[in-house]
């Protein structure tokens, strides 16, 4: 970064996580600071109020001074957000001026092209943001990319997880060198010898496409067959668990090419105060070609469930759906 700024050449930094810290915790019993909303953890930010949950919208106008399991004063703020980035980078560069793009900085139309503009005619050394300025931007001036914490998302349980990091990183290191100064990009991961970042770092799109797609057919995962989602929601947990029970139980004795996973709670359990649970349909297209099987089975179990007239739950079908989280 030092050298780049001495060639009076501009770099871009993303980092896909806003805020300061992703997670408060006690230092000495584990303790999470969590949304009451979605029972997930609170985010620490450095403006506004300082804890805020990045689904609901929830804030704590204050940090709690101790732990409210074990009463400890050792609270830390684990993780890095693009307020921390932006800290370090002004503290380590205090002659550069640095510009900031994330749901925080940009959430209207004008302020997000104002920032940009002001990167796009030389006024600023350093854009920072998240997956906002990882595509469709050029700028022949930025000659240095550095992508951190490239893992993020990488291990999440989706079987398109490896897809979006990939397509993320390729992305965003096609911001270096778009004019006639050659660029340079650097990946900061704890998984360097993964494939997926491996094969982004390379360009190797037709060979992350050939892994990927050995994968999904090992797995049964689309293209290679037809995905349903079935997803109870609701404010009372017993009454989600009792909907997906009833649910499960009236979905037919499956033909061969079609399985099923759950019934489970969703990957984020509780989210806007609402409980979660899914079974998840995979209907092989070698058995089910246009998919009208797996539609019949998921559409006989509802109608023979009537859940929208016993239950105060809500069910949310989901053709193929983009993510199973």
């Amino acid at each position: 970064m030092e050298e780049t700024l001495n060639k009076k050449e501009q770099i871009i930094l993303m980092q896909n996580r806003r805020g300061f810290s992703p997670i408060i915790s006690c230092g000495d019993c584990g303790q999470l600071e969590m949304c009451v909303q979605c029972n997930i953890p609170l985010a620490y930010h450095t403006k506004g109020p300082p804890l805020k949950c990045h689904f609901c919208g929830f804030c704590l106008e204050t940090v709690p001074p101790n732990c409210k399991d074990c009463n400890s004063t050792n609270i830390q703020m684990l993780g890095t957000g693009t307020q921390k980035i932006e800290d370090i980078v002004k503290n380590t560069f205090p002659h550069a001026s640095i510009v900031r793009i994330d749901m925080d900085t940009s959430r209207t139309a004008f302020s997000l092209k104002s920032a940009i503009s002001s990167f796009a005619s030389g006024e600023i050394d350093i854009l920072l943001g998240t997956q906002m300025i990882a595509k469709g931007l050029d700028f022949d001036n930025a000659t240095l990319v550095g992508i951190i914490n490239a893992d993020t998302g990488l291990f999440l349980p989706d079987f398109r997880s490896g897809e979006k990091v990939f397509q993320l990183i390729y992305q965003a290191a096609g911001r270096a060198g778009r004019g006639s100064v050659p660029g340079e990009v650097v990946v900061q991961t704890y998984n360097s010898d993964n494939e997926i970042i491996n094969d982004a770092v390379n360009f190797d799109m037709v060979g992350y496409y050939e892994k990927c797609l050995a994968e999904r057919s090992d797995l049964n995962y689309p293209p290679f067959s037809w995905l349903v989602k079935l997803e109870i929601r609701g404010k009372n947990k017993r009454h989600v668990s009792h909907a997906i029970e009833t649910l499960n139980n009236n979905i037919p004795s499956l033909p061969t090419g079609i399985e099923k996973l759950g019934p489970s709670p969703c990957y984020r359990e509780k989210l806007k105060d609402q409980y979660r649970m899914q079974i998840v349909l995979k209907s092989n297209k070698k058995h089910d070609s246009s998919g009208a099987r797996v539609h019949h089975i998921y559409k006989h179990a509802i109608n023979q469930s009537q859940l929208m007239k016993n239950t105060r739950s809500k069910i949310i079908v989901d053709v193929n759906p983009i993510s199973l989280l």
